[in-house]
């Protein structure tokens, strides 16, 4: 029996990180259609959800210390002795975008020049969290705020055709971080 959106009926929580199976598993949105239903979050006999058993796999069958001797070794090749960016991190400040570039730029003495393609709304953490990773985090930062108007007409119209108002978002942060590239001669990789 499923409920609304093609979700389990029965709530279920994973016994290790307490997610349920009501959280919808991520698919390409392209796929998402009107009318599709959408699965959540696999939770096997045991009651392990599919994100731990991931976690346990590549924590058993992957070799950390060579897989970060491989990235320093392309880091070493993208890496410009003079004070040019040399990488760029896409994102809003949030905790992933704002620990890649820190990682980068302190632990691997990269130069990341940071760029965000702006929400059509932003939350106050939301603004706060970019704020923060401009002024605290010692990042330079190009902010694109795409025309109001349009975006909204863009997400309107993705809402009713893919029931995912956000795609217009989506394709705005994967061709900003690649514009930018080329504007500032980042190799795109």
């Amino acid at each position: 029996m499923k409920s609304l959106y093609g979700l389990p009926s029965k709530v279920v929580h994973c016994k290790f990180c307490l997610m349920s199976n009501q959280k919808p598993f991520s698919i390409n949105e392209t796929k998402n259609k009107k009318g599709s239903y959408k699965n959540g979050l696999y939770i096997n006999k045991e009651g392990k959800c599919a994100a731990c058993i991931y976690n346990e796999k590549k924590n058993i069958n992957i070799n950390w210390v060579a897989r970060e001797q491989k990235l320093k070794v392309m880091l070493d090749k993208f890496r410009k002795k003079n004070g040019n960016y040399d990488c760029i991190v896409s994102g809003s400040g949030g905790k992933d975008s704002s620990t890649i570039a820190h990682i980068l730029k302190y632990k691997y003495n990269m130069n990341p020049l940071t760029v965000t393609y702006s929400p059509i709304l932003y939350t106050e953490v939301g603004w706060r969290n970019l704020r923060n990773w401009i002024r605290v985090g010692g990042f330079d930062n190009y902010l694109f705020t795409p025309n109001g108007k349009i975006s909204s007409i863009l997400a309107k119209e993705a809402f009713k055709n893919m029931l995912h108002p956000i795609q217009p978002f989506k394709f705005g942060i994967k061709s900003f971080a690649a514009k930018m590239a080329l504007k500032f001669d980042i190799e795109l990789v």
